[in-house]
């Protein structure tokens, strides 16, 4: 064998050596990277934040309108639905993180997790619901998280539901079954935002109904933002219709 035919197989060798060294660095390195040519930004201020920080910085987590504790939260949301439905009882607990304002950081925070593709957020929304949850001792009251189901066409239009990223999160802190197979929102509907009490009960009438799974004795039913509470109510209905009997609410914001 020729000294040129050795030399040939060492810098091929040598080559390989090098390309899976710099793959490997590039994988530890490639947020760093990222963030050199895609800084990541506050979706509720736009002020820059580092690249492992979560989507929402600590100056705006401690603007948004946040109840004093779980119980105050779970009162509001009652009283919601005392008054909106006097002959509608809320079998479980509720829990809610923050008051919801127009115009407000929070507003844009929500507006940038459902219409503008950071589900990210879900993410951090849910980690703190389902803290206030435990620190309230309201994890023992249900046995699966379940989320308001979008119509597929709205979750094509999204490309995901953020109440299943915000209960995905909540389920997995609180170790219990997520449950996103038990009822399927069969009707289009168009957005809830700006309409009254009685046209959102009209535009959700119908609108979902039993997969045809068995339905746990106890739930957790997740949404992002409750208004009016009429489409949690509507998926309630189909919940309890089918066996369930203790239903419990959380959301990210109250703005009823």
């Amino acid at each position: 064998m020729t000294q040129g035919s050795t030399v040939q197989p060492r810098f091929a060798f040598l080559l390989f050596f090098e390309f899976v060294f710099l793959y490997f660095l590039f994988l530890v390195m490639r947020d760093d990277i990222l963030y050199l040519f895609y800084p990541r930004v506050c979706a509720g201020c736009g002020s820059q934040l580092y690249a492992d920080a979560e989507d929402i910085c600590p100056e705006c987590i401690a603007a948004f309108d946040a109840f004093g504790d779980a119980d105050a939260s779970g009162y509001a949301i009652l009283e919601l639905f005392r008054r909106n439905y006097p002959d509608d009882r809320v079998s479980g607990k509720a829990w809610t993180l923050y008051r919801f304002h127009k115009n407000d950081r929070l507003q844009r925070v929500i507006h940038a997790m459902k219409y503008e593709g950071v589900n990210s957020l879900g993410k951090v929304f849910g980690r703190l619901l389902g803290e206030m949850i435990a620190g309230s001792g309201g994890d023992a009251l249900f046995s699966c998280v379940v989320p308001v189901p979008l119509h597929p066409l709205k979750v094509f239009d999204r490309t995901y539901n953020q109440s299943e990223t915000i209960a995905r999160a909540v389920a997995s802190l609180l170790s219990k079954d997520f449950r996103n197979d038990l009822v399927v929102r069969k009707k289009y509907t168009r957005s809830q935002a700006g309409l009254s009490l009685q046209e959102r009960l009209s535009n959700v009438r119908d609108a979902f109904e039993p997969s045809g799974r068995a339905i746990p004795k106890s739930i957790l039913l997740v949404d992002d933002v409750l208004t009016t509470g009429a489409t949690v109510s509507a998926v309630r209905n189909v919940l309890e219709s089918e066996g369930a009997e203790h239903i419990s609410i959380a959301t990210i914001a109250l703005a009823g």
